[in-house]
């Protein structure tokens, strides 16, 4: 049984040699070609296990410039965010300065109208007080003594003067119980006589005359002027 088996072994040896050989003839390489395909064969399994891991490594260079590219666009999409915040509080503290200044010049612009006016005002009171201190000499005024001393009436009577009056005569009251300046007035001379009332002030008071006279204005000085 031995040699049986021997011999199978023996021709099985035969047969894969002859194959080889075979194989040798049919494509024409040669056991050191074979040999160096083998090599090539390794040498590219090693340049592709060397490319995978480049490029593995190079997707993790990408993943990290796509997170600092992420990175960077958030802090710009930030920086623009405050840029308009900022633009809207700047843009709204412009419009308020604008609508400030708006009412300043509405200010002033009433402030001037209402200068107009005053100067306006004091022209023609100054022409009228002209004309008024034209008019006043012309009334008849009559100065009486109301509390019995004739130098109350005669400093009275100083007064009116430097105001611009011409006084007529100086005299005693027919009473000398007037506890107030009094200035009694025909019916045509009751603004001249308010007039006079506001320039002597104190708490001179204005009465109509109620009997003839042939002075205009009567002015009775009292006991508290």
């Amino acid at each position: 049984m031995f040699r049986v088996y021997l011999i199978i072994l023996v021709l099985q040896l035969g047969f894969t040699f002859q194959g080889c050989a075979l194989l040798e003839r049919l494509d024409g390489s040669s056991k050191e070609e074979i040999e160096k395909l083998k090599m090539s064969k390794d040498e590219m399994w090693n340049k592709m296990e060397k490319l995978k891991i480049e490029n593995v490594n190079l997707q993790k260079q990408i993943s990290v410039l796509i997170k600092e590219n992420q990175g960077i666009r958030d802090e710009k999409e930030n920086e623009m965010a405050s840029i308009k915040d900022q633009n809207r509080v700047l843009n709204e503290e412009i419009k308020k300065l604008k609508e400030e200044n708006q009412a300043i010049r509405d200010q002033n612009q009433a402030l001037a109208k209402k200068i107009d006016t005053l100067q306006l005002k004091h022209k023609t009171f100054s022409s009228k007080s002209y004309d008024i201190g034209k008019d006043i000499r012309r009334i008849k005024i009559k100065v009486l003594s109301g509390d019995g001393n004739l130098n109350s009436a005669k400093y009275m009577a100083k007064r009116l003067t430097n105001m611009g009056y011409k006084i007529k005569r100086i005299d005693h009251a027919p009473k000398p119980d007037f506890l107030q300046n009094t200035v009694f007035f025909a019916p045509e001379f009751q603004y001249e006589a308010k007039r006079l009332v506001d320039r002597l002030g104190g708490g001179t008071i204005v009465k109509p005359l109620h009997w003839y006279s042939i002075f205009d204005l009567i002015i009775v000085t009292g006991k508290n002027p």
